[in-house]
């Protein structure tokens, strides 16, 4: 028998497949279902990042140790960009809009600064920065994940491509 939920606990239920506490960002799901749509009409660039060698990273610093300096990177521009995860553990996208209330709106900027952070971490990451071209957030970022993939199949990682820019 199914447990039916009251209006807190489906609020509570709906914020925790939202949002990943791990990484401080929001899940694919929450990006997609429920900030995409708030932000569309103002959103100007998509960036796709993987950080490199996930695996090896976790070894060394040990999964919690992973999840607090991707936090820590993520958290320098919680206020700026909007991110979220993506496919799996190390894959995210940010989306630059048009009403950054710093009057940052660099995408490049932005990832050397990611790449500096993650970077003083030992953590690789490979990013790719793409206009939004579609009112449909697959459309925006499958680009910028074929960029990143074939960057990393050439062996380019730990690199930013911008296209359009």
């Amino acid at each position: 028998m199914t447990k039916k939920l009251n209006k807190t606990q489906l609020q509570e239920l709906v914020n925790s497949l939202a949002w990943n506490d791990g990484y401080g960002c929001y899940t694919r799901a929450g990006f997609e279902k429920l900030i995409w749509p708030t932000i569309v009409d103002k959103a100007k660039w998509i960036i796709f990042f993987d950080i490199d060698d996930m695996h090896a990273l976790n070894e060394k610093h040990g999964h919690s140790g992973v999840d607090a300096i991707i936090r820590k990177c993520l958290a320098m521009r919680a206020s700026d960009y909007v991110a979220g995860q993506h496919y799996s553990g190390d894959e995210f996208i940010i989306c630059v809009t048009d009403d950054n209330t710093r009057g940052v709106s660099d995408p490049y900027a932005l990832c050397e600064r990611l790449m500096k952070t993650f970077a003083k971490d030992g953590v690789p990451a490979t990013f790719a920065i793409v206009p939004v071209i579609s009112k449909i957030l697959i459309f925006n970022v499958e680009p910028a994940l074929k960029i990143v993939e074939n960057a990393k199949c050439k062996n380019q990682r730990g690199t930013i491509t911008m296209i359009g820019g």
